[in-house]
């Protein structure tokens, strides 16, 4: 019998500032004397996560972790998985390979300080492993992470990548492999449910601020009849109805703000109709089964 792909909530564990729709009007400079919420917000997710049971997998920024230490190994004594999110929430596709290395190893010091020995997983922020920086997802694999979930296929004007892969694959080590003791990464994309020929997104952040419930719910039925697991994503400020005033044009601020005030209730239904892991043990699990296994260029 056919098994019903899972569901799979993750968290990236970051303030409402690190947003890169905030870059331009709140920069990392400023970034310590802002309001910080991280910590009253995480505390939400996990308290929602507790009363349905439900383990799920927090991607930790290590610039949070840095400062509230705490908040890492509160997540990991509620059972849940930690997973890495970057340091300095870089656009990835502006940093150079080293830059890129240099952030991954300091955010898995960071996170060594606060407790945790094992990091197995990574998102890049927003997203932002584009065709141009594909290469470095060996980066990953030689860095010693095992698994990634950064490609985003769909239109979309900073992380857009329709043209890449919707399922989980294996990368192909390079030609020349400078660690072949190590498996393939695992390559995890993000959700879409195939519609038209056109890739939707609807999982999380944003889509799942804007969209009604129904439409969530349509897209995730979708998604599953496709064999696509549902990977939603979070961040802590979106469970907040803290709105802060910027600079930001009106229908910028809409895009980043518009919503909160309705994640909590959603939240609350997904996780009720959901068969949830986390995404180290579908990780496993994929690799148990067998997958495809591809080599760059993806696109």
């Amino acid at each position: 019998m056919k098994r019903t792909p899972p569901d799979i909530l993750t968290i990236d564990v970051e303030e409402w500032f690190h947003g890169h729709n905030y870059l331009e009007h709140v920069p990392p400079g400023s970034w310590e004397i802002q309001d910080r919420r991280v910590e009253a917000n995480t505390e939400r997710c996990l308290e929602l996560l507790a009363r349905h049971a439900v383990t799920g997998t927090f991607f930790v920024l290590g610039w949070t972790a840095e400062r509230h230490p705490d908040i890492v190994r509160r997540i990991a004594a509620a059972g849940h998985e930690i997973a890495c999110h970057s340091m300095g929430h870089p656009i990835v596709f502006r940093l150079t390979p080293q830059e890129f290395r240099d952030d991954l190893k300091r955010c898995r010091e960071v996170l060594a300080a606060a407790g945790v020995d094992h990091v197995a997983g990574y998102r890049a922020p927003s997203f932002t492993i584009t065709p141009p920086v594909h290469d470095y997802l060996h980066i990953l694999r030689e860095e010693g992470f095992t698994y990634d979930c950064s490609l985003f296929p769909v239109h979309h004007p900073r992380y857009g990548q329709p043209a890449s892969p919707r399922h989980p694959f294996l990368l192909a080590p390079p030609d020349e492999d400078p660690c072949p003791e190590r498996d393939p990464l695992l390559v995890l994309p993000m959700t879409t449910a195939r519609i038209l020929g056109v890739n939707v997104p609807f999982a999380g952040g944003g889509y799942m601020r804007l969209l009604p419930g129904w439409a969530y719910g349509m897209l995730r039925r979708i998604a599953l009849r496709q064999g696509q697991s549902v990977v939603t994503y979070l961040h802590p400020w979106e469970l907040d109805d803290h709105k802060p005033v910027t600079t930001q044009s009106k229908a910028m601020r809409w895009r980043s703000q518009s919503g909160q005030e309705t994640v909590m209730e959603k939240l609350d239904g997904v996780l009720a109709q959901g068969s949830f892991r986390t995404m180290g043990d579908y990780a496993a699990g994929l690799r148990v089964d067998g997958l495809r296994s591809m080599a760059l260029p993806l696109v």
